[in-house]
């Protein structure tokens, strides 16, 4: 809570303050959450030959990342529709297994009717 949004797009000099929190997002798929110090001085920075002056600490998670193979669609069973995939990158598998099942992703649609939702 408290965080600023900002846009990747714009620029972000005179948007940033010290002791501010801001966030992006990109591709509404990653965002992107930083905290500015309140003794941060980006102009005392630069006399030191450090333009910037600042530390980024990154984290990501994709495991396990299963992904759709190119021909996914497979036999119905039981009345569902079923699709093929592959696991992208190495499985940590043992962190998996006592969790639910669940998705999450986007689905893209290729329809005749661009006004029309499925």
């Amino acid at each position: 809570a408290g965080y600023f949004r900002i846009y990747e797009s714009a620029p972000f000099k005179g948007c940033l303050a010290p002791g501010g929190k801001y966030f992006l997002t990109r591709n509404d798929s990653s965002i992107v959450a930083f905290a500015v110090g309140a003794k941060f001085d980006a102009s005392a920075a630069a006399d030191r030959g450090t333009p910037g002056g600042f530390t980024v600490f990154a984290a990501h998670t994709d495991s396990p990342c299963l992904k759709l193979k190119p021909v996914a669609k497979a036999p119905p069973k039981a009345g569902f529709v079923q699709l093929g995939v592959e696991c992208y990158g190495g499985g940590l598998w043992q962190t998996w297994f006592d969790r639910d099942l669940t998705l999450a992703g986007r689905v893209v649609v290729r329809s005749t009717a661009p006004d029309k939702t499925p």
